[in-house]
């Protein structure tokens, strides 16, 4: 049976990446005006800001910034992240605050973009929060522990969910570590100092995205490590596949079939000639490309291991990307 499936064309949808929102020098935006978020490039970042007067304040959501100080740990440090600029030396970035809900059971409530269309959104960088990461790194009085503990053999973690919905329905979930201690050789344990990209294209088309946090340090009133990370070139260029994604969808190709076992079926719909056809790993590693293809090409993939690929297929004048799975 041949199995048609939905391209996304490769245009050139903006990318969020901060810089045109006005800061003044080593600042921050925390949602102060009340104002439920920000918008940049067509996407809306959710805030929630209580203002509780004499300076005392609470908010959640996402904030932008573009403070610089990597030192300061503590509280008082949460608008930095700890590399101390933002991806690809851009001015400014997103923090991203994830507030417990009291009223159920102290669960954290998860953050929310929100587009102004369905798009195909390629990813994003992540990093830790400068307060994260000296707290992980540590600990943090008696509030959370040095990752790793005395011995550096405690197997811990902060892991960021980020859950993709269409129409109100949670349709997959990426998960992005932004600190690992559970490696057998401690000199693989990790805390992420670096911008890191999320590859978000295995979502296809969707309408809002939500972002967690989860860790290995929890406590009666939940979850003990700081519940901050930080975010930059919203659906940027991904430095794996050098495309964007975007959220056209146009069945010009078949694809067959999809999932496969062992042999994998590309063929042009129109007059398209297929010039390059290249199958990438999740984490964007090419597995094979093949040059002037024209029409129609058989892979056999059997030796591949069963799992989660993406097929990049290039004509004269556009790309196309397309998730496939290894059974």
């Amino acid at each position: 049976m041949v199995l048609l499936v939905s391209f996304q064309h490769a245009t050139s949808q903006s990318n969020a990446n901060y810089d045109d929102l006005t800061l003044s020098p080593n600042s921050y935006w925390n949602g102060s005006n009340n104002s439920g978020g920000f918008n940049d490039a067509g996407y809306f970042f959710e805030n929630t800001y209580s203002d509780y007067g004499g300076g005392m304040y609470a908010w959640y959501g996402f904030a932008y910034s573009n403070m610089r100080d990597t030192l300061t740990s503590g509280y008082t440090n949460q608008f930095s992240s700890i590399t101390g600029k933002g991806a690809l030396n851009s001015a400014n970035y997103a923090v991203s605050y994830v507030n417990y809900d009291w009223t159920n059971n102290y669960q954290l409530h998860p953050n929310t973009i929100r587009f102004s269309t369905p798009s195909t959104i390629s990813g994003f960088y992540a990093t830790n929060n400068t307060y994260a990461y000296f707290s992980m790194l540590n600990g943090d009085g008696n509030l959370a522990k040095k990752f790793g503990g005395v011995s550096g053999n405690d197997a811990d973690w902060l892991k960021l969910q980020v859950k993709a919905y269409r129409n109100g329905t949670m349709i997959d979930t990426v998960n992005c570590f932004l600190a690992d201690f559970r490696f057998a050789n401690n000199a693989q344990d990790y805390i992420l100092k670096s911008w890191k990209w999320v590859d978000l294209s295995v979502f296809g088309n969707v309408d809002s995205l939500s972002f967690g946090l989860t860790s290995s340090d929890n406590g009666m009133y939940g979850m003990n490590t700081p519940a901050y990370f930080c975010m930059d070139n919203f659906n940027g260029l991904n430095p794996n596949l050098g495309i964007r994604n975007i959220n056209t969808n146009e069945n010009l190709f078949q694809i067959y079939p999809n999932p496969f076992t062992e042999k994998l079926q590309i063929s042009s719909k129109n007059s398209n000639e297929i010039q390059e056809v290249q199958i990438f790993d999740i984490q964007g590693n090419e597995i094979l490309k093949i040059s002037n293809v024209k029409q129609e090409l058989t892979l056999n993939l059997a030796e591949l291991h069963s799992g989660i690929y993406f097929v990049k297929i290039s004509v004269s004048d556009c790309i196309f990307y397309q998730k496939i799975i290894k059974k």
